[in-house]
């Protein structure tokens, strides 16, 4: 029986050593980035899954860039006619009332009937 206990002993310490060398060597490689199945590294994921989001935003990108510039550009317009209303304002006040006459002529009401 002691050599039987013995033997049991000695199996279960080898499996012990094997499974703890295993568990470090898988916990190793999952830090590193590498799965045991995979080929790729996590790096190497990151940058492809980085390099996809780029592409597939880049029309929107593109699409904003230019409907920005069309607002940049409507607001400077619009600023100019803002400038050019307030000088035709400024114009029209420094003008004396004194030179303006008046050319209206009354209109006559003629009535209407109805038939």
């Amino acid at each position: 029986m002691p050599e039987e206990i013995l033997m049991i002993i000695l199996v279960s310490i080898f499996a012990g050593t094997s499974i703890s060398i295993i568990r470090m060597v898988l916990g190793y490689r999952e830090r590193r980035g590498t799965a045991p199945g995979s080929s790729l590294t996590t790096s190497e994921l990151e940058k492809m899954m980085r390099r996809a989001v780029e592409q597939a935003t880049a029309p929107l990108v593109q699409k904003l860039v230019e409907k920005m510039e069309d607002l940049e550009l409507e607001m400077a317009t619009k600023q100019e006619v803002r400038q050019l209303h307030e000088a035709r304002t400024d114009l029209l006040l420094d003008v004396n009332s004194d030179e303006l006459e008046a050319t209206a002529e009354p209109v006559s009401r003629k009535s209407r009937t109805r038939t």
